[in-house]
Order: structure tokens, then C-alpha cells, then sequence
């Protein structure tokens, strides 16, 4: 427990550290907003990574994983596969429009009315991304600090905040890019190796899921066609 504790210290210090890195990096408007309009195609990459496959990627797809089998990776995979697309092929031209929003986009190339659509369709899309990344770092820290869930949530969150309001986007993009590779070290060096080992590898796993399920999933084919 100690050991977790000291993790966790480490990994907060380090964002508010790169939070005020950011900050000392912001000399303008477009540096706040935009980090100055300065961002490559590897730099977007890894700072979109880290937001869109965030808690509801790692934490919640691991039910769909659960539930539905390898079938359950084709939301992350086809998040991850736009991600690559935007990054590696349209981050310059979007860089080059001198826009600061998605909305903003869309009225260029379609009508001002784009713009609010635009916009309420952003809002609804945020929200759910805040409650599924508000949920998973405080199901984090709450378990780990064992410390209520809305005191966890307001912990967690008020570090975020902290690290976004003094730095902007350079602070965002710092810190994502570290949490992108904390999280694809964590998943793909540590989790899923010690979860192999701990079900006697790929086989045995494999052989664990046919036991219980000797079938596949052909009984609910079954019971839809019963229901017909």
C-alpha cells in the first residue's frame, strides 16, 4: 500500500509539474488555446490518444471485453484507427485554417447555422465524455486512497483542472502525452502480460472460457430465434 501511495505521488507531481511547464510555455492567446498552433502529427497523435481512449476506453471497454469477447475491442480499435487517420493526414490542414473549435470548421465549410448544430452536438458529446472520465478516476482513486467516491472525484478532478487552467493546451498536451504512455506501458507491458500469467497463459485461458461457455454465444441465437 505504501508502494501505491508513492506512485500516486509521483504520478500527481508530475502533472502539476508538466502543468506548470506548460504554463511558463504561454505567451499568447493561440499558445493557451491552440499551444500556439505548434503541434505535429506525432504531438496530435499522442495528445488525442490520451484523450479519447481515456477511463472509458481502458476501464470501461474492459466489460465489453468481458461480455462480448475479442468483438468488444471494435469501438477502441475504430477510435484509435480515426485518431491515427486525423493526426497523421489532416493535422497540418486543420492547423492552417487558423481556427480554434470544431464549429468553427464547419461554418468555413458549410453555413453559420453548422456552427450551433455543430456546437450542440459537441456539448451532449462532452458531457458524456466528462460523467465516463469522472467515474473512472474516481473509481481509481477511491479504491486506491480508500477515501469516499465524491471526495476521490474531487481530488482527481481538481488536479486536472489545476494542470488545464495554468498551462492550456501546452499543459494538456504535455501531460497527455505522458498519460498515453503510461497507459499503452500499463495495458500492453504490464496489465495484460500479468493477467496471461495469472490465467496459465493464452491456451489456458482460451480453454477456461470454452468450459464455461462449450457453445460460443450460439444460444442466443437460439433464444432470438425462439423469441420469433
Amino acid at each position: 500500500m505504501a508502494l501505491d501511495y508513492l506512485v500516486m505521488a509521483i504520478y500527481v507531481l508530475l502533472m502539476a509539474g508538466l502543468g506548470w511547464w506548460g504554463m511558463r510555455k504561454v505567451k499568447s492567446q493561440d499558445d493557451f488555446l491552440v499551444a500556439g498552433r505548434r503541434l505535429g502529427p506525432a504531438l496530435y497523435l499522442g495528445t488525442l490518444s490520451a484523450v479519447m481512449l481515456g477511463g472509458a476506453s481502458t476501464i470501461g471497454s474492459v466489460r465489453l471485453g468481458y461480455s462480448y469477447g475479442i468483438s468488444g475491442l471494435w469501438l477502441v480499435f475504430m477510435l484509435g484507427l480515426g485518431i491515427i487517420v486525423l493526426s497523421l493526414v489532416f493535422s497540418r490542414q486543420i492547423a492552417q485554417l487558423r481556427v480554434f473549435t470544431v464549429t468553427q470548421i464547419l461554418e468555413q465549410r458549410y453555413q453559420a447555422s453548422s456552427r450551433l448544430i455543430g456546437g450542440c452536438v459537441m456539448v451532449a458529446y462532452d458531457l458524456m465524455v466528462a460523467v465516463t472520465a469522472t467515474i473512472a478516476i474516481g473509481s481509481i482513486t477511491e479504491v486506491v486512497f480508500e477515501i469516499p467516491r465524491i471526495t476521490a472525484i474531487l481530488c482527481g478532478g481538481g488536479l486536472v483542472i489545476f494542470y488545464s487552467v495554468i498551462g492550456g493546451m501546452w499543459s494538456l498536451t504535455l501531460t497527455d502525452i505522458i498519460q498515453f504512455v503510461i497507459m499503452t506501458l500499463g495495458i500492453f507491458g504490464v496489465l495484460l502480460p500479468m493477467s496471461l500469467g495469472q490465467a496459465g497463459g493464452l491456451a489456458q485461458a482460451h480453454g477456461q472460457q470454452d468450459a464455461e461457455d462449450p457453445q460460443g454465444h450460439d444460444h442466443e441465437l437460439d433464444d432470438v430465434g425462439e423469441g420469433q
